[in-house]
C-alpha cells in the first residue's frame, strides 16, 4: 500500500531530498535550501545534478513533500539552471 507524500515547509527541506522537473523526472537532489536570512524569505535550493551544482528559484519550486520537491521546470530547462547560491 502506497501513501502519499506530505507536504512539509521549506524548513523541514532536507539534503539529499530528490528533485523532480513538473512531469516527475528525477534530475538532482537537494545540497542547500537558500534564505534570505534578514527578511526569512525561501530564496529557493541548490540541487547536485550529473552536470554539477544548480540553483532552482523559489519561484520554481512548486510543491515541496517529505519525499521530494516538484518544480515547475520542463526537462530542457534544468540544463540552464545557473550555478548555485
Amino acid at each position: 500500500m502506497d501513501t502519499e507524500p506530505v507536504p512539509i515547509a521549506y524548513t523541514a527541506l532536507q539534503r539529499g531530498t530528490p528533485v523532480q522537473t513538473s512531469d516527475g523526472r528525477e534530475f538532482g537532489t537537494v545540497t542547500a535550501v537558500v534564505v534570505d536570512e534578514p527578511v526569512d524569505v525561501f530564496d529557493g535550493i541548490n540541487v547536485e545534478t550529473p552536470q554539477g551544482a544548480r540553483f532552482v528559484d523559489a519561484d520554481q519550486v512548486g510543491q515541496i513533500f517529505t519525499t521530494y520537491v516538484r518544480t515547475s521546470l520542463s526537462w530542457e530547462a534544468t540544463a540552464s539552471l545557473p550555478g548555485p547560491h
